[in-house]
């Protein structure tokens, strides 16, 4: 399928929206002047010509552009609307219309009279309110004999002449030539071309615009032709200006025909038609219609040499299509219509130029024996016929023949569609109840009834499926800007190869999958492909090579992001690994390149030698498997030291609703994606054994380790069936009660209520009503593989101590009722404070409370934050303190939205975050910062104050990350603590977390001071 057919379902559903917007406005426009109207007019008519020129729809694009040019004169006040003009209007309207019906079914939009609908409408551009005569010698036969000016100018624009074609103007021919010491010729010369279009109109220039406009070799010499009725003198000012080192000027007489009745017309009045008049002495005029073969493999080529060849016989005028075109556009068809005046040329000697095999037709008539023999005709039936434009006058709204179309496209809001999603899961739901019933009661009419009604439910949920997808071309055609940018500012020169564009994935996940994609692409930018210079010296091609792909995997999508840059470094990802403490001696020497290349997806886990804006921070490659993870997919590393790297994300296309297995632990329900079951097979045939300090079962020759869900459903006394489950080439086995069977089941994340839970990746509601958590195989297998099948699943229950006044303690961390109850002191002071702040500076009320306060280690920290993108903004301490420490105002994105519309007055829930909305946050952030820290510095006696803030928008983890090690600490900060706010107005509830990240020594002055207040005060 072409580019072209891949686009022309969306063109024309746009089209049709502009010509839609065209109509109405013009029926608005007739019954009085309405700027609104106009101004809603040019915007469709501009919106439809660009369009169809970018397609290569060439007829509509010159059709708009000459709406275009009469809505200019509407708006100018130099035209008036008429019934007569609107009629005619509404015929090109019309005609729009007609090449929309031809492109939808597969044409190319040409329209048969275009020539005289174009020029029908031209014929009004004299400003005149009522139309133009007809002549009986404007036949269809003359179609390619039309002598029409067309005017300059864009339709924003007024016309930059007046009335050029009036008696009395003057043709001028113009030879310019700059002075060599112009630096920027093609700038100069454009402006003299617009000083002199300023007081009339070029009618031909060489070379051609384009070239004067852009071509780096344009040696600063023009020839035109002006016409203007401006005089000699105003010409000879234009070009008065020390840039231009030569200059001759000779002028002709334009004289209109005062014959009422010839088809120049009226005096004044611009022709719609010009029969050429006798021509001065020794001149001939011939028109040329060419049309090139379509085997000739540069059409562009061989026309701009057929011109040049011509155009040695005498001038060419009148072109079509424009030279630009024939020069440059992939879209000429080799079709070109001109006229050749020449003074000495016969029309054999034109002729000749005109053969070749790779001319297809070629025909050339002289105009001036085609007038004698119109003159000499006298027959009434010519002039009974009139002439095509005369019927097409008669081509009115009125006349115009409806016919039926039908609707092909509509716009759906995506809440409605989200919404008809929910619905299509309720229905999946409740026909798992009905079939569990018809089981029960063995009914056999609701057993049929439930096979068509499920065949039905099936097709509904496919369908849905389809509408909510999307191609991936939605991201990727974001990155090559991202790429272009990062390697200028790191003077790398990169090749971006992007492939599979168009593979599609369901919206819930592909919202989630713009953030990993980036992260992924700066890492391989910055980490990956090495500067030219080194690159060259291992015998590389100095453009590195980034190749984005994706690509249809059985049920699955895989994204791949490669590079061929410097790989990883496998010893130096240990060593740091060593290091830091996260692997020991014994453990890294029997470690495999996998297992390495894990480590990079440790939180705060980085190889580079220095930290850049780009990267090296540790934040990255952690959040990527956090959110690749939170889509139910997966991530794979693979690197050769010196050849590059490869990351593989898998994804499901979909989250909503999937095939799940039914099976029971310890008597309690849970399910499995059937995705990730290898085997299901009988305890009894293959016993469980114990390996090293686990368990694991023999399977034909394959140990498989044995993951205990004991923390989870707790042990079963009655195991009986073994069910293998696999991510990728992990494997791992389970041990269950009983297998119920697979259902289709649709699938909720987890509330922020329920937290994290590992091990669970979701809640289903089968038929029967009950609440079913979802295995999360990856987790399960993670945890298995890498403990040697031994070790319980951590994490998935946290040890919290709630002190007085919803105060916590999470963990280990240890602090004294008193001190919590100073925590909720301060807590209050500063939400007061910031309360009343807030509610003066807005003029509204506005309250603010703390609901809990949690004391917690640092990595801990991110179970108590959403896992979505919100705003950190971040605000030293500074004053009589030791050591360092911030203040960190953290708001998820939707409460980024609600707070900044109280603060800008704004309503629109669905915009994007703009430097108004982060200028308004670091605003609050200071008010509530700062609020906080004054109640701190009047608790404990010491001078507090929070310095210029500074902002990052990231997911949470990466945020934080991001803070510690691009902000200078004196020591590790270990422990935070969490004030949980909730500010409420008359229009909003709104969530943020002011985070204290105090260093050690901070904390523990903090603490110190506090126990010293507690003392005073007991």
């Amino acid at each position: 399928m072409s580019d072209l057919d891949a686009y022309r379902s969306l063109f024309v559903a746009e089209s049709r929206e502009n010509h839609e917007g065209i109509v109405s406005n013009l029926l608005t426009l007739e019954q009085g002047t309405d700027s609104h109207a106009i101004d809603e007019i040019f915007r469709s008519a501009h919106s439809l010509k660009g369009m169809s020129a970018s397609m290569g729809f060439m007829h509509m694009e010159e059709l708009c552009h000459a709406l275009e040019d009469v809505f200019s004169q509407i708006r100018g006040g130099s035209l008036e609307v008429s019934q007569s003009l609107m009629d005619e209007l509404l015929a090109g309207a019309d005609d729009i219309e007609l090449m929309i019906d031809d492109i939808e079914t597969g044409g190319d939009g040409q329209l048969d009279h275009k020539d005289e609908r174009v020029l029908k409408l031209k014929s009004w551009l004299s400003g005149a309110s009522t139309p133009p005569p007809s002549s009986g010698f404007q036949s269809a036969e003359l179609s390619d004999l039309e002598l029409v000016e067309e005017p300059s100018g864009d339709m924003y624009e007024n016309p930059a002449y007046e009335s050029y074609d009036q008696a009395g103007s003057l043709q001028y021919q113009i030879h310019i030539e700059l002075s060599p010491e112009v630096d920027s010729k093609n700038l100069r010369s454009m402006l003299i071309l617009q000083n002199l279009e300023s007081i009339g109109h070029i009618s031909a220039i060489f070379p051609s615009r384009s070239m004067v406009e852009d071509d780096a070799s344009f040696p600063g010499i023009i020839d035109l032709t002006l016409i203007t009725n401006a005089g000699s003198d105003a010409v000879h000012t234009m070009l008065g200006i020390s840039d231009i080192s030569k200059v001759q000027i000779s002028e002709t007489s334009l004289e209109p025909s005062s014959d009422s009745g010839s088809a120049v017309g009226t005096p004044g009045k611009k022709p719609s038609v010009i029969i050429p008049d006798e021509p001065t002495e020794g001149k001939k005029r011939f028109s040329i219609h060419i049309e090139l073969s379509s085997t000739v493999d540069s059409r562009n080529l061989r026309a701009m040499l057929l011109l040049q060849n011509l155009g040695s016989l005498g001038l060419i005028s009148n072109l079509s299509p424009k030279r630009e075109i024939i020069e440059d556009s992939l879209t000429f068809n080799g079709i070109i219509d001109f006229e050749l005046v020449t003074s000495r040329a016969t029309e054999s000697e034109v002729r000749s130029l005109l053969k070749g095999t790779d001319i297809k037709m070629a025909d050339v008539v002289s105009l001036d024996l085609l007038k004698e023999r119109l003159v000499g005709s006298e027959t009434s039936e010519t002039l009974k016929n009139g002439s095509a434009l005369s019927s097409l006058s008669k081509v009115t709204a009125v006349d115009k023949i409806e016919k039926k179309r039908e609707v092909k496209n509509i716009r759906v809001d995506i809440d409605r569609l989200d919404h008809m999603m929910n619905l299509v899961e309720d229905l999946v739901i409740n026909r798992g109840r009905l079939e569990q019933i018809a089981q029960e009661y063995k009914i056999k009419e609701l057993d049929e009834t439930l096979n068509m009604v499920g065949r039905s439910v099936a097709d509904l949920q496919v369908m849905m499926m389809d509408i909510r997808m999307i191609p991936l071309n939605q991201i990727f055609n974001r990155f090559p800007r991202t790429v272009r940018d990062i390697a200028n500012k790191s003077g790398k020169e990169i090749d971006f190869i992007v492939e599979g564009g168009d593979t599609e994935l369901d919206r819930s996940v592909m919202d989630g999958l713009n953030d990993p994609l980036l992260h992924l692409i700066r890492n391989g930018l910055d980490h990956g492909i090495e500067p030219p210079d080194v690159r060259v010296m291992n015998g590389k091609n100095p453009k590195g090579i980034l190749k984005l792909s994706a690509s249809r995997d059985k049920d699955n999508v895989v994204i791949v992001i490669e590079d061929d840059g410097a790989g990883i470094n496998q010893e130096k990802v240990k060593k740091k690994a060593l290091e830091r403490g996260l692997i020991t001696e014994d453990i890294a020497a029997g470690m495999s390149d996998s297992e390495i290349n894990d480590l990079l997806f440790l939180p705060g886990f980085s190889t580079a030698d220095k930290i850049t804006d780009i990267s090296g921070r540790g934040v990255g490659l952690d959040v990527v498997k956090t959110t690749i993870a939170s889509l139910q997919g997966t991530i794979k590393l693979e690197s050769v030291y010196g050849e590059g790297s490869k990351f593989e994300l898998v994804l499901p296309p979909t989250m909503a609703i999937v095939m799940v297995m039914m099976i029971r632990l310890n008597n309690r329900r849970c399910a499995i994606p059937i995705t990730n079951v290898a085997e299901v097979a009988s305890l009894a045939a293959f016993p469980i054994q114990n390996i090293g300090r686990g368990e694991g079962i023999l399977m034909r020759d394959e140990i498989i380790p044995l993951c205990r869900l004991d923390d989870m459903f707790g042990r079963s006394k009655n195991e009986e069936v073994i069910v293998v489950l696999q991510n990728q080439n992990k494997k791992g086995a389970i041990i269950a009660d009983v297998i119920e069977g697979q259902q289709e089941v649709v699938i909720k994340p987890l509330s922020k209520f329920v937290g994290i839970c590992d091990g669970v990746s979701g809640v289903t509601i089968p038929g029967d009503g009950e609440v079913v958590p979802v295995v999360d195989v990856k987790a399960i297998l993670r945890e298995g593989t890498s403990q040697k099948a031994g070790k319980k699943i951590s994490g998935a229950k946290r040890v919290k101590k709630v002190m007085s006044n919803n105060v916590i303690s999470d963990g280990e961390e240890t602090i004294t009722d008193l001190q919590a109850d100073e925590l909720r002191e301060l807590g209050n002071i500063g939400a007061s404070h910031a309360a009343t702040t807030l509610s003066t500076m807005l003029n509204t009320m506005i309250s603010i409370t703390i609901p809990e306060i949690v004391v917690v280690q640092l990595q801990n920290l991110r179970y108590y934050l959403d896992e979505s993108t919100a705003a950190m903004v971040v605000f030293q301490i500074q004053g009589q303190v030791s050591g360092g420490g911030y203040m960190v105002l953290h708001i998820p994105r939707d409460s980024i939205i609600r707070l900044t519309n109280i603060m800008l007055g704004k309503t629109r829930m669905d915009r994007e975050i703009d430097d108004m909305d982060k200028s308004a946050l670091n605003e609050i952030g200071n008010i509530m910062t700062s609020s906080f820290l004054d109640a701190c510095a009047t608790l404990l006696s010491i001078i507090m104050l929070p310095s210029p803030p500074s902002m990052v928008i990231d997911m949470p983890h990466a945020a934080l990350e991001s803070i510690i090690a691009t902000q200078e600490i004196e020591d590790n900060v270990d422990k935070v603590v969490l004030f949980k706010t909730e500010l409420k107005c008359s229009e909003y509830q709104i969530t943020s977390n002011i985070i204290l990240l105090p260093s050690t020594k901070l904390l523990a002055e903090f603490f110190a001071r506090m126990d010293g207040v507690i003392a005073s005060s007991g």
